[in-house]
């Protein structure tokens, strides 16, 4: 039977930025819902967006039955929100407060996405009741995410040709090993003859699809690179990700890593509600809610300390766990980022620092954060790593030495794409300031 994955057209609610399209998709929800608390009617609620058509909330609207933070019965005229939309609405009232929740909505929502279904009471992307829904006992974020997490990157051309195929979970192990065995041959896969036949329909298949798992690349990040001969897009997980999917996975999917255990298939819920209310809609258990606030408290409390740096997160989004070579594939076993940055070793090396210069200035561009901001920068600066961590391939001994002060900005333009040094740097600096001056 021709069969191919189908999720909702429209993008990512993001809480934590305060602009662009994902960050307005998320002020839809957010004004839907506070509709709904007031007990105000789907139709009325419409007239909420005075620059979108109906059809247009709509489909926003659909997006969020996708991740399970509401719903609409037809013909109920009546939005309901699921607890999991609840719990993000608690969460995320502004970017600032979404910000500090930022690990517990991550976990919620792809917790939630793990639970979507294309056989379900209420099929989003299709006609109700069509038999390429209630064909498929396939979870496929879940599926998704166990490819990527097992396989560590996915190619475009892998999803066209093979991902997009799965019609049963029954099948998930025998598509990884078939993946494996195209990338060892150098095999590229023909396009699969169920996709749709319009070439921009299919591309926003898988733009969608990768938008919504990745949560606008919280999680997963997008590089090029040749697998099969050809340079092609690739989706790879982030050493963040890679913690938040291994989380989600473990508590929907016990003992995922290990070959025997039995995997999960579709549900049949009893009604849209039960599927809304106790499935997709759930929210995370409070056990894992806590285990999150309690490392982002200790995290919290390390950085208030000074021994972590407040990018440290951010890094954790920009360390792979593969890197390509172009021409063939090279796999490189990374060291976890908290194996080589010790954050003893960045507190010894800022200690050392102003102990020999009475201050800690920045050794790019001398800036002075006490200088700046008087007692609030006080002892204030970021250490860098001058040996990339993701080179780094196994734990590796680090001396103080090879530890750079370096403001925030320098900060990331040293970790920008390409790597420079902090020479190279401050040349590029000094360069452009004699520039100026002439």
């Amino acid at each position: 039977m021709s069969f191919c994955w189908f999720t909702s057209f429209i993008g990512y609610p993001n809480f934590f930025e305060t602009a662009g399209a994902s960050r307005e998709l998320a002020q839809v929800f957010l004004k839907l819902a506070a509709a709904s608390v007031a007990g105000q009617a789907y139709s009325q609620s419409k007239a909420l967006f005075p620059n979108l058509d109906h059809a247009q909330v709509e489909t926003k609207k659909a997006a969020f039955q996708e991740f399970g933070l509401l719903y609409v019965v037809p013909r109920s005229d009546t939005i309901s929100l699921t607890p999991l939309g609840k719990q993000i609405l608690t969460l995320c009232p502004d970017p600032v407060e979404a910000q500090k929740n930022r690990d517990a909505v991550i976990l919620a929502l792809t917790n939630g996405l793990c639970k979507y279904q294309f056989d379900n009471p209420l099929p989003v992307g299709g006609k109700k009741g069509s038999a390429r829904a209630a064909s498929s006992d396939v979870l496929p974020y879940l599926a998704m995410s166990y490819l990527i997490s097992r396989l560590n990157f996915l190619t475009a051309s892998e999803f066209a040709g093979a991902v997009f195929g799965l019609q049963s979970m029954s099948g998930l192990r025998d598509l990884e090993g078939t993946i494996l065995s195209h990338r060892a041959s150098g095999t590229p896969f023909p396009p699969l003859q169920s996709l749709p036949t319009n070439p921009r329909t299919a591309e926003n298949l898988k733009i969608y699809l990768v938008s919504h798992a990745s949560l606008d690349n919280e999680v997963i990040r997008s590089s090029q690179a040749k697998v099969y001969g050809f340079l092609e897009q690739v989706f790879e997980l982030t050493e963040y990700g890679a913690d938040m999917l291994n989380a989600v996975l473990s508590l929907r999917w016990k003992g995922w890593t290990e070959p025997g255990t039995v995997v999960p298939v579709a549900t049949a819920y009893a009604s849209i509600n039960d599927y809304f209310e106790n499935g997709i809609g759930a929210t995370i258990p409070a056990t894992l809610a806590i285990k999150e606030r309690i490392r982002r408290a200790l995290m919290d409390k390390r950085r208030a300390a000074g021994i972590l740096d407040i990018d440290d997160l951010a890094n954790l989004k920009d360390l792979p766990k593969r890197e390509f070579e172009e021409g063939r594939r090279r796999l490189v076993k990374h060291a976890r980022l908290e194996k080589v940055r010790n954050p003893a070793l960045v507190l010894q090396a800022k200690r050392l620092f102003k102990s020999i210069h009475g201050t800690l200035t920045c050794q790019v561009c001398d800036f002075n954060f006490e200088a700046a901001y008087g007692d609030r920068g006080r002892d204030y600066i970021e250490g860098h790593h001058t040996i990339p961590i993701s080179k780094i391939e196994q734990v590796t001994n680090l001396t103080v030495d090879d530890i750079a002060m370096v403001c925030s900005n320098c900060h990331r333009m040293l970790h920008r794409p390409p790597w420079i040094s902090v020479e190279e740097l401050r040349t590029a600096i000094n360069a452009k300031n004699q520039m100026a001056a002439v």
